[in-house]
């Protein structure tokens, strides 16, 4: 059930855009306000409990937001750190807080804005997941970067922007 409740979801964001494109385990959308959304479900995970977007306009700040399912209403107000392959992610560790779900055994959510200047890009070319960690170690979401540099890239295409070429991995 909760597998139909995330897919049904990423098919509601992506819904009425104008184009839209798959890249392995990232879905894109764009409409014609230049706005672009990405959406990646969990990494490995049959029975899917969440998913990230990423949300970018081409005049705003992106915006990252996690959704996971929560039936028991535990992860509201619960800080988590955002991961790269299990190690935080510098300038992106600032404590993230989930919303309560809007409803009983709904999504809860929670957003990171970015500014020009976040070392998101290079995070998604570098690593091979995100994932979203309570202090006592369990984890909220852990979604899969197979395809978001692929998704990033078409975004950028789609916004008319370009993104500084990947460094090597040292």
């Amino acid at each position: 059930m909760r597998r139909l409740s995330i897919a049904f979801v990423t098919t509601v964001l992506l819904a009425g855009s104008a184009t839209a494109e798959t890249f392995k385990d990232w879905q894109v959308s764009c409409d014609a306000n230049h706005q672009c959304q990405a959406t990646g479900l969990a990494a490995g995970d049959p029975d899917a409990k969440g998913y990230v977007s990423i949300r970018r306009h081409i005049s705003a700040p992106t915006e990252v937001r996690f959704a996971v399912a929560d039936p028991t209403g535990a992860l509201a107000g619960r800080p988590h750190v955002l991961l790269a392959d299990g190690k935080p992610v510098g300038a992106l560790a600032d404590p993230i807080t989930f919303s309560a779900p809007e409803e009983e055994g709904g999504l809860a959510e929670a957003t990171l804005v970015l500014d020009a200047r976040s070392s998101l890009p290079q995070t998604l070319r570098q690593h091979h997941s995100l994932q979203l960690q309570a202090a006592d170690g369990s984890l909220a979401v852990n979604v899969s970067l197979a395809g978001a540099v692929a998704a990033w890239l078409y975004m950028d295409d789609r916004l008319g922007q370009t993104s500084p070429p990947a460094k090597p991995a040292i």
